[in-house]
């Protein structure tokens, strides 16, 4: 795999200012493309397998179940530009997949990824690696970022009821035609950073081509998940200083027995954990239903 040489200042700097940076290279196109064969295997594997492998095939923990992944996590461009935003101790949260078909006219509202992640307040040292597979823009349902957002902090969010056929989630609770807006646009290889406190949403993939991306969240092992429930997460850098996340094991080889008991261990607390969060959320006004 290529690589960059981290960040430079300005984009450290527009991190920190927007909330978000983007393009960021990290793998050739032709590199892009092999992951991209490989993601399509995993989700063609699962949709095969019924339970909870078929039904988590798109997140949150690819990483412990395929070599491949665990590999891209700790890709030396990638740990490099976590070191620049997280520091030196860096624990992988979470890796996911996102796709839209051509013609797909589902959306997602503006939201932001900490309501659900329950990591931490106004200053979280955690970010999300949104890494395109295929040509990412408005045309085929990109991430659109409202900038500076993450400065608010947690903001309140209500759920709709019925989503009808677009995919609309909890939706963010802001004044949006105040704020500046950016859609991200990508080559393959390329990659947008976010802080997990952004405002942010996708569109509809008005193209006729699919839309494939892959994403990496990073924190900092001082990082303490809310909530004071359990959690788990792989140590890719530096020391577990902090004891905050049990740690993961990595795949020896795709999907055997270990890898599916180590990703089943981990994906039970998680979805454990964040199901307590939604309920504290609804029960302090946060979430309004």
């Amino acid at each position: 795999m290529s690589g960059v040489s981290g960040l430079t200042d300005g984009q450290l700097a527009n991190f920190r200012a927007d909330g978000f940076c983007f393009p960021v290279d990290v793998l050739s196109e032709g590199e892009a493309e092999e992951l991209a064969r490989d993601v399509n295997r995993h989700l063609s594997r699962s949709a095969e397998i019924e339970g909870e492998l078929g039904a988590l095939a798109f997140g949150p923990k690819i990483h412990l179940l395929w070599p491949w992944a665990d590999e891209l996590i700790r890709h030396p461009a990638l740990l490099r530009v976590a070191e620049d935003i997280v520091g030196p101790d860096i624990l992988v949260w979470g890796t996911s997949i996102f796709t839209k078909r051509p013609g797909d006219d589902t959306d997602l509202a503006w939201h932001q990824d900490a309501l659900t992640y329950e990591l931490g307040g106004a200053d979280l040292a955690a970010f999300r690696v949104w890494l395109a597979l295929t040509p990412t823009g408005p045309e085929n349902g990109t991430l659109r970022f409202a900038v500076g957002t993450h400065r608010q902090g947690v903001l309140p969010h209500r759920r709709f009821a019925a989503a009808s056929q677009r995919l609309r989630g909890d939706e963010t609770i802001f004044d949006e035609e105040t704020v500046q807006q950016r859609d991200v646009v990508l080559r393959p290889g390329q990659a947008s950073l976010h802080n997990m406190l952004i405002v942010h949403c996708s569109g509809v993939n008005s193209s006729d081509s699919p839309r494939l991306n892959f994403a990496v969240d990073y924190v900092a092992a001082k990082v303490r998940p809310a909530g004071g429930h359990p959690d788990s997460a792989l140590l890719v850098r530096g020391k577990n200083v902090h004891d905050h996340f049990a740690l993961e094991s990595p795949p020896r080889t795709g999907m055997d027995a270990d890898a599916v008991a180590e990703w089943r261990r981990a994906v039970r607390l998680r979805l454990r954990r964040l199901r307590t969060a939604h309920e504290t959320n609804i029960k302090t006004g946060t979430l309004i239903q």
